[in-house]
């Protein structure tokens, strides 16, 4: 299938070749976009064409992906690498041997649909999520995963031929909270819920764990969108939107249900099954690896957070979109080092700084700009030295400031 990222929806549910275009639905791509390796091979949500499964990929990458570079989760790698926390992928399964990125760190959870394990990924699309979240880091290698210490469990809830039914999907969302997940990551759309479902949601919420689920589901061929994506759609659920290079909101995206966060969603790198190569792919389905990553590294460095705690800590630390953009990118762009170490207010839980979303071409010099403050005297004097510290304290763990808790 040639690559068609611009016209991919949001939440594609298909792992595509790179485009290598210069502008990708309508947002103008960093110049280092396109150099993301053209020519990885692609995995799709269904098993390959030719039937059997997808092929390991024999293409390697030395180049970061612009994600990397955009949300840049290594800047909270010295405070949390996500140690001690599991991550659920509710999805294709896992390759818990072939995959060298994820290697010691996968628990072959149930197959929900078949029966046996989840240790095996014929398709691919599960363990190319698990690489966006825990991929370890390498030699030679660009791609690293958000949470590189945390613990992957693989459920099977999708059929041979990648298909889900809302009733498995419940029962792999009990299968991840029976097995110790504390985050959830459903990379699925469902165009319709169910009373097992939300069951399934409000029991994991009840049990203080966080689900993840792509906020944008299919299109059909008429170009009619899905009317929700489930299980985003559920109370207690944080619902991802994709974004194209450069951080704005994929133009192409179906909207189904307003998202919580956004993430990066298009020419995305990651791992794949049977051996140590590249794949890359689109969409918010893939989006969500982003966030449960970001939400692994905030759980192991605040451990004690509830399920609404830490959802208000990655949603008022996200980098805010622009002005009316908030029906596509919800609270913003999540932002790993921000959700980690930011100090946030104990009351009325808000974007923890004004400024706008990083920019590629920026050092990491630039990110971190300080302002003179004139402190005059009595009210002035304390008005200025508020607005100060309120513009300075957010930026300041930028610089590597460890946050108190």
């Amino acid at each position: 299938m040639p690559p068609r990222i611009a016209q991919l929806p949001a939440t594609a549910a298909l792992v595509t070749l790179l485009a290598g275009a210069a502008t990708v639905a309508g947002t103008a791509a960093p110049a280092a976009a396109a150099d993301d390796s053209p020519t990885l091979p692609a995995v799709s949500s269904a098993p390959p064409q030719a039937g059997g499964c997808v092929r390991p990929s024999k293409k390697h990458s030395d180049l970061t992906p612009w994600p990397q570079r955009y949300i840049a989760p290594s800047r909270a790698w010295p405070s949390a690498r996500g140690a001690g926390v599991t991550v659920a992928v509710v999805d294709t399964g896992v390759d818990a041997g072939g995959a060298p990125a994820l290697a010691g760190r996968v628990t072959a959870g149930p197959d929900v649909v078949s029966g046996g394990t989840a240790g095996k990924d014929c398709i691919g699309h599960g363990t190319f999520v698990a690489g966006i979240v825990a991929a370890g880091q390498k030699a030679g290698v660009g791609f690293a995963g958000v949470a590189p210490d945390a613990r992957i469990l693989a459920i099977r809830a999708t059929g041979a031929d990648g298909a889900a039914t809302v009733d498995k999907v419940a029962a792999g969302i009990r299968a991840a909270v029976a097995g110790g997940a504390r985050v959830v990551d459903v990379p699925l759309a469902l165009t319709r819920g169910s009373a097992s479902l939300t069951s399934a949601v409000r029991d994991a919420v009840r049990q203080n764990v966080l689900v993840v689920a792509p906020a944008y589901g299919f299109t059909d061929s008429s170009g009619s969108a899905a009317p929700a994506a489930y299980p985003a759609a559920l109370p207690g659920v944080l619902a991802v939107a994709g974004l194209a290079p450069g951080g704005g909101p994929d133009q192409k995206a179906a909207p189904a249900t307003a998202p919580d966060i956004a993430a990066p969603g298009t020419s995305l790198m990651s791992i794949g099954p049977g051996g140590s190569g590249n794949f890359s792919g689109s969409g918010a389905d893939l989006a969500t690896g982003f966030v449960a990553g970001t939400a692994a590294l905030v759980d192991s460095y605040r451990p004690g957070l509830t399920t609404q705690q830490l959802t208000d800590r990655l949603t008022s630390t996200a980098y805010p979109g622009a002005a009316g953009s908030r029906s596509l990118t919800g609270a913003g762009t999540v932002d790993p080092a921000g959700a980690v170490t930011a100090v946030l207010p104990k009351s009325a839980p808000g974007p923890a700084r004004p400024e706008p979303a990083p920019q590629l071409a920026a050092s990491a010099g630039d990110s971190a700009h300080t302002g003179a403050v004139a402190v005059a005297g009595g009210a002035a004097g304390l008005v200025a030295l508020t607005a100060f510290f309120a513009a300075v304290l957010p930026r300041a763990r930028r610089r590597g400031w460890r946050a108190g808790v």
